[in-house]
């Protein structure tokens, strides 16, 4: 019975790659360990919305009277909302798909009657659209009744298109409430309405209204058992590998 020889493995080559082996290992358990922890915040974001989510429409000033106008404490709650839209600060918020399909939705300032305002996410509009105001979307003139889920006001990650901070814009790239005060003299609240539905309806049926939120627990999972079996391969792989180039015989062949 002959012995494996293993001194080849000190070979600077080989070196680099027990480096590149160790460092492959570590990268895929720590990203299957993030996904898992991005699979626990959508958890606990699931069960925060579901728990506000309630069937029944609240008039808006009921809500604001009761928890304050406070994004967060308001956030995720259906709301009915009465007013006039403002089609002079609608904006188009860009890069948003529909059912498989490209296109952007139509966020519209809704003015109340002490003047105030919030500003509604209409719905999805597809990608050639012109405006704003968007043509062949525009809301219903006068006062409207829109029912809807309250929303908080979108801020930039680590990573996406960032929106100029001076200037009025007509495109933006999130609803961020914040920037869109800056070009708008109405008196905006700090979040927004996902539109559900409204009375008057939308004529043609343009923007298509959003659904209701996602509160499946997404890829995350999968992923990371994905991150996990890409580990795996390499943790057993390439102390194969280093045991077949160690085998005498195969050294012997691989010489003739």
């Amino acid at each position: 019975m002959t012995t494996p020889q293993y001194g080849f493995a000190r070979r600077p080559t080989w070196i680099v790659g027990h480096v590149i082996a160790l460092v492959a290992i570590v990268a895929f358990v720590q990203l299957g360990l993030w996904q898992l922890r991005r699979l626990e915040e959508r958890r606990t974001l699931n069960e925060a919305v579901t728990a506000r989510l309630d069937s029944t429409y609240r008039p808006f000033d009921e809500i604001i009277r009761v928890n304050g106008a406070d994004p967060e404490a308001v956030v995720w709650r259906r709301v009915e909302i009465t007013g006039t839209y403002a089609l002079d600060d609608e904006v188009i918020v860009q890069g948003r798909s529909h059912r498989g399909q490209s296109g952007h939705h139509v966020a519209t300032p809704l003015v109340r009657s002490d003047g105030t305002a919030v500003i509604i996410n209409r719905g999805w509009v597809p990608i050639d659209v012109v405006g704003p105001p968007v043509v062949g979307a525009e809301p219903p003139d006068g006062e409207v009744t829109v029912r809807g889920i309250i929303r908080e006001s979108q801020a930039r990650g680590s990573v996406g298109p960032v929106d100029p901070p001076t200037g009025v814009l007509e495109r933006v790239a999130r609803v961020d409430v914040g920037r869109l005060q800056q070009q708008s003299d109405l008196a905006l609240f700090g979040f927004y309405v996902d539109l559900e539905s409204q009375e008057p309806p939308q004529a043609g049926g343009s923007p298509a209204p959003l659904g209701p939120p996602d509160l499946s627990e997404g890829p995350h999972f999968a992923y990371a058992l994905q991150w996990f079996t890409f580990a795996g391969v390499v943790l057993v792989g390439y102390p194969l590998l280093l045991r077949r180039t160690a085998d005498p015989h195969r050294r012997a062949r691989r010489r003739r």
